[in-house]
């Protein structure tokens, strides 16, 4: 019986395929992997600061894109099953397009759909261009020689060779390595990956010395993963390893683990005194200060870290390289005859789950195990536990996600709806712009068919490599390389937020389609059809996509210039506004919807009729909130503007009803809070003598929302022990000060003095202390008492307030 998707040796894979066009492409890949990196790594923070890179490595990945369409109107083939499975990875943007109709948030759902339309190109680029043997081994090694630059660096970075900014963490146990990443948890998973890839590249490279340089770097990545402190990246490990280990013949599973524990030995027999001086460095050049110092690498401190980590490193590959030969052909000589048995596959990966569980039974019940580390490792090796306060954050993230997308459930709130609109949803006040979840992240984002359509794709992709594998030993490969790589890097971000690195999200993309592309998988039913000429509409259509996201980023590119040249002219050159208002028109002109350049605007109006007093600038000022609110109705930012512009202008409708919509979308922002209990109670002092049912009204609601303040500061007593709050949360004194006002009005005067009491030895520097003072001396001669002692520092207090005044009016 025919089958329907045969797999047979493609002619590219064996080819000498020498196209200028596919080298370019290649070289550019090349490129992209040595130089965006060191742009944090391409982080996608959903803030202006972060946006210049990631335009730059758009315009870049287009042209790259476009290279390879041209190159395909000469190779592509209809039954060429990669038809589909591009087609499958540019349904994951077509998901966000669709999401982007109804987005919360239009500029961050413009964004995240051209960056998830360059991640499909880096997987459909990986998929054709990885199919012939020699660009396939030039991407490998340049994934990996890339990483391990950026491995020596965060290591520069540690022993202060090198700065770049927080690429030493400050936590609360100290300083965490992140290397380029800036956060720690995304650089893990990183090392994670490189780590288990270079296992597989020391055991299966014919050449010496490919294999000498990734042994060599076993020990730098292991030590930089301990320093990272991530618990989860240790967690993932042995998971990570059961599933790489049935790909190899059981000899070299043995030999992978053999390499593995010696990685690992060597790295812990001079970890203490790698952490130890890295403490003193730090201490010595306080990274957390920016101010960029560095020492040479012949200071006795860095100079000892280097030597014992490059010592221990030469060591390493040079047991490795001189012994794997013979061990290798001895451990496959022994295990030649366990090796017929269809369950030895299985065989190393259950023993070693066994000897992993008694391992880890040790180091978490014997204290003089862990004694051996140090004292911060061991501490959080220690608290690896479901108790953990980052593990119940996490929960909370998750749980808040869910009730997000319950709201928006099919299609999603679009791109960067969690850190639009996570607020609304919270269960305390944390601040993450991150769902902490790729995986759920996408589900707010594009909704239940949106994470399905990527669950899909990542299946079948998985899925067809496993089963290509299998049926095709002949074939077999470093394209397992780009299997470890991208299941290492997928797997840790079930749980961070490591795909809103773009650099880390293109090299998954990238490693998903080059593990595919050694395997030509045909459609026989559609061979018929290669002569066609229409069959030319795939790679049109891939040159048409690269040319209108060129066009179309260099539009933002050159939005985001302009908006710079503005801020240069006003910040650094103190140009006046006429001069600086052009440049900043023509950002938003380009881009409306992009909440900094209108945000920016809006201040310098609201400055200009605080100087001049012309009402243009007010008039200004009410059209740009207007238009921004319908890009971005959920904008925090945004609501202040609002809010204040119409405080100014005396509407009282309009700034009553935005701060009830703030409070709706934010409602453990104890700003808003503070905001609406005065405002209610101010608008209602205004109207008593008018409508004293209105006021009734009025101050009820002031006191409904401080009621609500005291029920969520309740709750927050009630979260598990080992969870943070987050934010501060709590009765400020200009609450007080509005209900102690309702209070006494309503001639409550002993809930006044109870409310007040807290805050009559504050700062009285403070006017707002001052006036909750007078009104508990006031309350308390309505009762027939007096506090002559208050009574005097708070005359002492106002006079000398009024004295600071006069200097300041002189």
């Amino acid at each position: 019986m025919k089958k329907k998707n045969p797999t047979r040796p493609s002619k590219n894979v064996i080819s000498s395929d020498i196209s200028l066009l596919q080298w370019a492409v290649v070289a550019a890949v090349t490129l992209f992997l040595f130089i965006f990196p060191f742009q944090v790594a391409l982080f996608n923070g959903m803030t202006f600061d972060y946006e210049g890179p990631l335009f730059g490595f758009m315009i870049f990945s287009s042209i790259t894109l476009l290279i390879l369409g041209i190159r395909l109107f000469k190779t592509w083939r209809f039954d060429d099953y990669r038809f589909i499975l591009s087609l499958g990875a540019l349904s994951i943007p077509f998901m966000y397009m669709l999401s982007s109709i109804n987005a919360v948030s239009a500029h961050n759902a413009k964004l995240m759909m051209q960056l998830e339309f360059v991640v499909a190109a880096f997987f459909i680029i990986g998929l054709y261009v990885a199919e012939n043997k020699r660009h396939m081994r030039v991407i490998e090694l340049a994934i990996q020689l890339s990483g391990y630059v950026v491995v020596l660096y965060g290591l520069m970075n540690l022993f202060g060779q090198a700065f770049f900014v927080n690429a030493l963490w400050l936590a609360d146990n100290g300083y965490r390595l992140t290397s380029i990443f800036q956060y720690s948890n995304s650089y893990a998973a990183f090392l994670t990956a490189l780590f288990l890839a270079g296992l597989f590249s020391a055991i299966h490279t014919k050449h010496w010395y490919w294999r000498a340089a990734h042994s060599f770097m076993l020990v730098p990545i292991w030590l930089s993963l301990m320093l990272t402190y991530s618990r989860a990246a240790l967690v993932f490990i042995p998971f990570l390893i059961l599933i790489i280990l049935p790909f190899l013949r059981i000899g070299k599973q043995i030999l992978y683990l053999i390499y593995m524990v010696l990685a690992i030995v060597s790295s812990f027999a001079i970890l203490s005194k790698i952490a130890a001086t890295a403490d003193q460095i730090a201490k010595l050049l306080d990274p957390a200060s920016n101010q960029g110092k560095t020492l040479s690498f012949w200071n006795h401190l860095p100079l000892s870290g280097w030597s014992l980590v490059l010592g221990i490193s030469v060591l390493l590959a040079a047991i490795i390289t001189f012994m794997h030969s013979r061990l290798s052909q001895w451990l496959d000589n022994a295990t030649t005859r366990l090796g017929e048995k269809k369950w030895s596959y299985v065989a190393v990966p259950a023993l070693f789950i066994v000897v992993g569980v008694l391992a880890a039974a040790l180091v978490f019940t014997s204290s003089g195990v862990r004694s051996l580390l140090p004292a911060s490792i061991a501490d959080r090796i220690e608290s690896i536990n479901l108790e953990q306060h980052s593990v119940l954050e996490r929960e909370t993230f998750y749980k808040d996600a869910f009730k997000l997308a319950a709201d928006y459930p099919i299609l999603g709130a679009g791109g960067g709806a969690w850190g639009e609109i996570y607020e609304k949803y919270q269960n305390n006040p944390y601040s993450s712009k991150q769902t902490h979840s790729y995986y759920l992240q996408t589900l707010v984002e594009i909704g239940w068919l949106g994470l399905i359509v990527l669950l899909g794709f990542l299946a079948a992709v998985y899925y067809l490599f496993i089963r290509a594998y299998i049926k095709n030993p002949e074939q077999r490969g470093s394209q397992l390389v780009f299997f470890i790589i991208s299941l290492s890097i997928l797997v840790h971000s079930s749980v961070d937020f490591d795909m809103s690195y773009m650099y880390l999200s293109a090299l998954v993309f990238l490693g998903l389609g080059a593990m595919l592309a050694p395997y030509n998988i045909i459609i026989p039913r559609f061979t018929a059809y290669n002569h066609l000429k229409w069959r030319l509409a795939f790679p049109a259509a891939i040159s048409l996509m690269a040319l209108v996201l060129f066009f179309w980023v260099y539009r933002e590119y050159d939005a985001n210039v302009n908006y710079n040249h503005a801020l240069e002219m006003a910040i650094v050159e103190k140009k006046p506004l006429d001069q600086i208002l052009p440049s900043l028109d023509k950002a938003i002109k380009i881009s409306p919807d992009h909440p900094d350049y209108t945000l920016r605007k809006l201040d310098w109006m609201k400055q200009a009729y605080n100087s001049t007093q012309d009402v243009k600038y007010r008039q200004e000022q009410e059209k740009l909130i207007t238009q921004l609110k319908h890009y971005a109705p959920y904008n925090r930012l945004l609501f202040v503007e609002e809010y204040q512009y119409y405080k100014n202008v005396g509407k009282s409708d309009i700034v009553l009803s935005t701060i009830d919509e703030a409070l709706t979308t934010f409602p453990w922002d104890m700003n808003f809070y503070e905001a609406g209990i005065m405002e209610y109670y101010l608008f209602g002092d205004k109207e008593k003598t008018i409508n004293s049912k209105d006021t009734d009204i009025k101050w009820n609601h002031s006191l409904e929302l401080y009621k609500e303040v005291l029920n969520r500061i309740e709750y927050l007593k009630s979260l598990p022990t080992g969870q943070l709050q987050g934010r501060e949360f709590k009765v400020t004194p200009t609450m007080r000060l509005a209900i102690g006002q309702i209070y006494y009005n309503r001639q409550m005067y002993h809930d006044v003095i109870e409310l007040l009491k807290e805050d009559i030895n504050g700062d009285f520097a403070n006017s707002t202390i001052r006036s909750e003072v007078h009104t508990y001396l006031d309350a308390l001669q309505a009762i027939g008492q007096k506090d002559e002692a208050l009574s005097n520092k708070l005359a002492e207090a106002e006079k000398k307030a009024q004295e600071e005044l006069e200097k300041i009016n002189k």
